[in-house]
Protein backbone atom coordinates (compact mmCIF):
# COMPACT_ATOMS: atom_id res chain seq x y z
CA UNK A 1 0.00 0.00 0.00
CA UNK A 2 1.70 3.49 -0.98
CA UNK A 3 1.41 6.26 1.32
CA UNK A 4 0.20 9.64 0.14
CA UNK A 5 3.87 10.94 1.15
CA UNK A 6 5.28 8.17 -1.57
CA UNK A 7 2.65 9.47 -3.85
CA UNK A 8 4.02 12.58 -3.36
CA UNK A 9 7.19 11.58 -4.29
CA UNK A 10 6.13 11.27 -7.86
CA UNK A 11 4.37 14.65 -8.39
CA UNK A 12 4.05 16.17 -11.91
CA UNK A 13 4.85 20.02 -11.81
CA UNK A 14 1.72 21.18 -14.24
CA UNK A 15 3.87 24.59 -15.37
CA UNK A 16 1.57 25.29 -18.26
CA UNK A 17 1.34 27.70 -20.78
CA UNK A 18 -2.22 28.66 -22.37
CA UNK A 19 -1.67 27.41 -25.86
CA UNK A 20 -1.25 30.04 -28.58
CA UNK A 21 -4.79 29.24 -30.12
CA UNK A 22 -7.14 28.46 -27.75
CA UNK A 23 -10.48 26.62 -28.78
CA UNK A 24 -13.58 28.79 -29.91
CA UNK A 25 -16.26 28.42 -27.55
CA UNK A 26 -19.92 28.13 -29.13
CA UNK A 27 -22.67 28.24 -27.14
CA UNK A 28 -24.75 24.95 -28.28
CA UNK A 29 -28.25 24.70 -26.18
CA UNK A 30 -29.88 24.73 -22.57
CA UNK A 31 -30.75 21.29 -21.01
CA UNK A 32 -33.94 21.93 -19.56
CA UNK A 33 -34.04 23.17 -16.07
CA UNK A 34 -36.23 21.29 -14.19
CA UNK A 35 -35.21 17.98 -13.93
CA UNK A 36 -31.71 18.77 -14.25
CA UNK A 37 -31.00 21.68 -11.80
CA UNK A 38 -27.00 20.73 -11.69
CA UNK A 39 -26.06 18.46 -14.73
CA UNK A 40 -23.00 16.95 -12.96
CA UNK A 41 -21.83 14.08 -15.38
CA UNK A 42 -21.84 14.09 -19.27
CA UNK A 43 -21.20 11.43 -21.88
CA UNK A 44 -22.43 10.22 -25.40
CA UNK A 45 -24.81 8.32 -25.74
CA UNK A 46 -24.55 5.30 -28.42
CA UNK A 47 -26.78 7.57 -30.76
CA UNK A 48 -27.05 11.06 -31.43
CA UNK A 49 -27.69 12.45 -28.18
CA UNK A 50 -26.32 12.97 -24.88
CA UNK A 51 -26.61 11.05 -20.84
CA UNK A 52 -26.17 13.41 -18.16
CA UNK A 53 -27.21 13.47 -14.67
CA UNK A 54 -28.52 15.47 -11.75
CA UNK A 55 -25.46 15.82 -8.62
CA UNK A 56 -26.70 14.79 -4.99
CA UNK A 57 -30.34 16.44 -4.41
CA UNK A 58 -31.97 14.36 -7.28
CA UNK A 59 -32.61 10.21 -7.42
CA UNK A 60 -30.72 7.65 -9.12
CA UNK A 61 -31.97 9.18 -12.50
CA UNK A 62 -29.52 9.43 -15.84
CA UNK A 63 -31.32 11.57 -18.45
CA UNK A 64 -31.37 11.54 -21.88
CA UNK A 65 -31.15 15.21 -24.03
CA UNK A 66 -30.87 15.77 -27.88
CA UNK A 67 -28.78 18.44 -29.11
CA UNK A 68 -31.59 21.46 -29.22
CA UNK A 69 -31.33 20.56 -25.44
CA UNK A 70 -34.85 18.46 -25.51
CA UNK A 71 -35.36 15.67 -22.70
CA UNK A 72 -35.58 12.81 -24.62
CA UNK A 73 -36.59 10.68 -21.98
CA UNK A 74 -35.61 9.87 -17.60
CA UNK A 75 -34.22 6.66 -16.57
CA UNK A 76 -34.15 5.22 -13.03
CA UNK A 77 -30.88 2.95 -12.15
CA UNK A 78 -32.45 0.04 -10.39
CA UNK A 79 -30.12 -0.79 -7.44
CA UNK A 80 -28.79 2.17 -7.53
CA UNK A 81 -28.55 5.27 -5.14
CA UNK A 82 -27.76 8.90 -5.76
CA UNK A 83 -25.68 9.91 -2.78
CA UNK A 84 -23.69 12.14 -4.74
CA UNK A 85 -23.41 11.48 -8.40
CA UNK A 86 -20.03 13.46 -9.83
CA UNK A 87 -19.47 12.07 -13.28
CA UNK A 88 -20.47 9.34 -16.11
CA UNK A 89 -18.36 7.59 -18.52
CA UNK A 90 -19.31 4.84 -21.10
CA UNK A 91 -17.48 2.27 -22.83
CA UNK A 92 -17.14 -1.51 -23.65
CA UNK A 93 -19.35 -3.55 -20.52
CA UNK A 94 -17.54 -5.80 -18.27
CA UNK A 95 -18.63 -8.59 -19.79
CA UNK A 96 -18.37 -7.58 -23.21
CA UNK A 97 -21.92 -7.81 -23.92
CA UNK A 98 -22.59 -4.27 -25.44
CA UNK A 99 -21.94 -0.70 -24.73
CA UNK A 100 -22.26 0.60 -20.83
CA UNK A 101 -22.28 3.33 -18.93
CA UNK A 102 -20.37 4.14 -15.39
CA UNK A 103 -21.85 6.27 -13.11
CA UNK A 104 -19.73 7.68 -10.28
CA UNK A 105 -21.43 8.56 -7.20
CA UNK A 106 -17.74 9.13 -5.24
CA UNK A 107 -18.70 12.75 -4.05
CA UNK A 108 -17.34 13.10 -0.67
CA UNK A 109 -17.19 16.78 0.39
CA UNK A 110 -17.27 16.02 4.34
CA UNK A 111 -14.74 13.37 3.68
CA UNK A 112 -16.58 11.07 5.59
CA UNK A 113 -18.43 8.73 3.26
CA UNK A 114 -17.66 5.00 3.16
CA UNK A 115 -19.88 3.87 0.74
CA UNK A 116 -18.52 5.57 -2.33
CA UNK A 117 -18.94 3.33 -5.67
CA UNK A 118 -19.19 3.06 -9.23
CA UNK A 119 -22.25 1.48 -11.07
CA UNK A 120 -22.25 0.01 -14.11
CA UNK A 121 -25.55 -0.28 -16.32
CA UNK A 122 -25.88 -1.45 -19.63
CA UNK A 123 -26.70 1.64 -21.75
CA UNK A 124 -30.47 1.34 -22.30
CA UNK A 125 -32.73 3.10 -24.89
CA UNK A 126 -33.35 7.15 -24.24
CA UNK A 127 -37.13 6.30 -23.91
CA UNK A 128 -36.31 3.42 -21.13
CA UNK A 129 -37.89 3.75 -17.95
CA UNK A 130 -35.34 1.27 -15.93
CA UNK A 131 -32.42 0.10 -16.32
CA UNK A 132 -30.99 -2.69 -13.94
CA UNK A 133 -27.56 -2.34 -11.97
CA UNK A 134 -25.20 -5.09 -14.08
CA UNK A 135 -22.39 -4.24 -11.32
CA UNK A 136 -21.44 -2.11 -8.42
CA UNK A 137 -17.88 -1.44 -7.96
CA UNK A 138 -16.84 -0.45 -4.11
CA UNK A 139 -14.32 2.50 -4.25
CA UNK A 140 -11.94 2.66 -1.68
CA UNK A 141 -8.54 5.19 -1.05
CA UNK A 142 -6.25 3.43 0.56
CA UNK A 143 -4.67 6.29 2.12
CA UNK A 144 -6.81 8.86 2.99
CA UNK A 145 -10.80 10.04 2.05
CA UNK A 146 -10.85 11.82 -0.78
CA UNK A 147 -13.63 13.86 -2.73
CA UNK A 148 -13.90 12.92 -6.27
CA UNK A 149 -15.62 14.36 -9.68
CA UNK A 150 -13.35 12.86 -12.49
CA UNK A 151 -13.95 9.58 -13.98
CA UNK A 152 -13.40 8.15 -17.25
CA UNK A 153 -13.11 4.06 -18.58
CA UNK A 154 -10.39 3.01 -20.45
CA UNK A 155 -11.92 0.61 -22.13
CA UNK A 156 -7.88 -0.90 -23.92
CA UNK A 157 -6.78 -1.18 -20.27
CA UNK A 158 -10.29 -2.46 -18.68
CA UNK A 159 -10.14 -0.39 -15.68
CA UNK A 160 -11.72 3.29 -14.39
CA UNK A 161 -9.43 6.26 -13.53
CA UNK A 162 -10.33 8.58 -10.82
CA UNK A 163 -8.78 11.81 -10.50
CA UNK A 164 -9.38 13.28 -6.93
CA UNK A 165 -10.51 16.85 -6.36
CA UNK A 166 -8.46 18.49 -3.83
CA UNK A 167 -8.20 22.27 -1.90
CA UNK A 168 -4.37 21.83 -1.77
CA UNK A 169 -4.33 21.43 -5.71
CA UNK A 170 -2.78 18.38 -5.42
CA UNK A 171 -4.88 16.00 -7.47
CA UNK A 172 -4.22 12.31 -7.08
CA UNK A 173 -4.73 10.01 -9.53
CA UNK A 174 -6.17 6.56 -9.25
CA UNK A 175 -7.13 3.01 -11.37
CA UNK A 176 -9.56 0.82 -10.58
CA UNK A 177 -10.10 -2.51 -12.17
CA UNK A 178 -13.36 -4.01 -13.10
CA UNK A 179 -13.12 -6.52 -10.29
CA UNK A 180 -16.19 -5.88 -8.07
CA UNK A 181 -13.95 -7.31 -4.74
CA UNK A 182 -10.76 -5.46 -5.61
CA UNK A 183 -12.07 -2.29 -3.79
CA UNK A 184 -8.76 -0.27 -2.91
CA UNK A 185 -7.51 2.04 -5.64
CA UNK A 186 -4.26 1.66 -6.93
CA UNK A 187 -2.34 5.12 -7.63
CA UNK A 188 -0.77 6.59 -10.77
CA UNK A 189 0.31 10.32 -9.99
CA UNK A 190 -0.44 13.40 -7.99
CA UNK A 191 -1.12 16.60 -10.36
CA UNK A 192 0.19 19.73 -9.24
CA UNK A 193 -2.09 22.44 -9.43
CA UNK A 194 -1.51 24.07 -6.22
CA UNK A 195 0.38 26.95 -7.76
CA UNK A 196 -2.73 28.35 -9.70
CA UNK A 197 -5.59 30.10 -8.50
CA UNK A 198 -8.36 28.72 -5.97
CA UNK A 199 -11.05 27.98 -9.07
CA UNK A 200 -8.63 26.95 -11.23
CA UNK A 201 -6.83 24.05 -9.35
CA UNK A 202 -10.05 22.24 -8.26
CA UNK A 203 -10.65 19.07 -10.76
CA UNK A 204 -14.05 18.82 -11.20
CA UNK A 205 -14.58 16.46 -14.59
CA UNK A 206 -12.98 14.23 -17.11
CA UNK A 207 -13.22 12.86 -20.63
CA UNK A 208 -11.53 10.06 -22.92
CA UNK A 209 -12.00 9.81 -26.51
CA UNK A 210 -13.58 6.89 -27.66
CA UNK A 211 -10.37 5.76 -29.32
CA UNK A 212 -8.45 6.33 -26.26
CA UNK A 213 -5.82 8.48 -27.89
CA UNK A 214 -7.14 11.91 -26.06
CA UNK A 215 -7.53 12.32 -22.48
CA UNK A 216 -8.79 15.82 -20.73
CA UNK A 217 -9.23 16.41 -17.16
CA UNK A 218 -11.17 19.96 -16.32
CA UNK A 219 -11.12 22.75 -13.85
CA UNK A 220 -13.60 25.21 -13.33
CA UNK A 221 -11.44 27.88 -15.55
CA UNK A 222 -9.16 25.19 -17.72
CA UNK A 223 -9.22 22.19 -19.73
CA UNK A 224 -6.08 20.04 -20.06
CA UNK A 225 -5.80 17.66 -22.66
CA UNK A 226 -3.34 14.82 -23.28
CA UNK A 227 -2.41 13.22 -25.89
CA UNK A 228 -2.01 9.60 -25.39
CA UNK A 229 0.04 6.43 -27.48
CA UNK A 230 -1.34 3.46 -28.18
CA UNK A 231 -1.05 1.15 -25.32
CA UNK A 232 0.40 3.52 -23.54
CA UNK A 233 0.12 2.98 -19.23
CA UNK A 234 -1.31 6.05 -17.34
CA UNK A 235 2.00 6.47 -15.54
CA UNK A 236 3.71 7.46 -18.82
CA UNK A 237 1.05 9.56 -20.16
CA UNK A 238 1.40 11.77 -16.37
CA UNK A 239 5.27 12.41 -16.97
CA UNK A 240 4.02 14.94 -20.17
CA UNK A 241 2.72 18.09 -19.86
CA UNK A 242 -0.58 18.94 -21.25
CA UNK A 243 -1.91 21.61 -23.38
CA UNK A 244 -4.32 24.01 -21.72
CA UNK A 245 -7.65 25.76 -22.94
CA UNK A 246 -9.02 28.54 -21.21
CA UNK A 247 -12.90 27.76 -20.63
CA UNK A 248 -15.94 30.05 -20.60
CA UNK A 249 -16.70 31.42 -17.38
CA UNK A 250 -19.53 28.31 -16.39
CA UNK A 251 -21.15 28.36 -12.42
CA UNK A 252 -19.88 25.44 -10.90
CA UNK A 253 -18.74 24.17 -14.33
CA UNK A 254 -17.90 20.28 -13.48
CA UNK A 255 -18.39 18.45 -17.00
CA UNK A 256 -16.54 17.50 -19.76
CA UNK A 257 -17.19 15.34 -22.88
CA UNK A 258 -15.10 14.13 -25.89
CA UNK A 259 -17.76 12.49 -28.16
CA UNK A 260 -15.67 12.28 -30.98
CA UNK A 261 -12.34 11.20 -31.93
CA UNK A 262 -11.58 14.53 -33.27
CA UNK A 263 -9.51 17.54 -31.35
CA UNK A 264 -13.27 19.49 -30.42
CA UNK A 265 -14.82 18.77 -26.78
CA UNK A 266 -17.99 19.58 -25.17
CA UNK A 267 -18.84 21.24 -21.48
CA UNK A 268 -21.74 22.33 -19.10
CA UNK A 269 -22.60 23.53 -15.72
CA UNK A 270 -24.54 22.68 -12.43
CA UNK A 271 -25.65 26.12 -11.78
CA UNK A 272 -26.32 27.31 -15.30
CA UNK A 273 -26.42 23.67 -17.71
CA UNK A 274 -26.01 25.43 -21.11
CA UNK A 275 -23.98 23.05 -23.17
CA UNK A 276 -20.69 24.40 -24.89
CA UNK A 277 -18.78 23.07 -27.53
CA UNK A 278 -15.98 23.94 -28.17
CA UNK A 279 -14.27 23.76 -31.83
CA UNK A 280 -10.33 22.92 -31.62
CA UNK A 281 -7.45 22.98 -34.23
CA UNK A 282 -6.82 19.93 -35.21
Amino acid sequence: MKSLLSLLAGVFFLAIQVQAQPCRPQRVTRFPVPPLDEASGLVRAGGNFWWTHNDSGDGPFLYAIDDAGKLLGKVSVAGATNVDWEDLAAGRCPDNGGRCLYIGDVGNNSLKRQDLAIYVVREPAPTATSAEVLLKLPVRFTDKPANTEALVYDDEGRQLLLVTKDYSGLGRVFTRSLDPQQANLQPVAVLDLSKREIADNLITGAALSPDGRQFMLRTYLTAFRWQRQSGEDWHKLFERQPVAIPLEREPQGEAIALPTNGPDFYTTSEEQPVLWHYVCQP
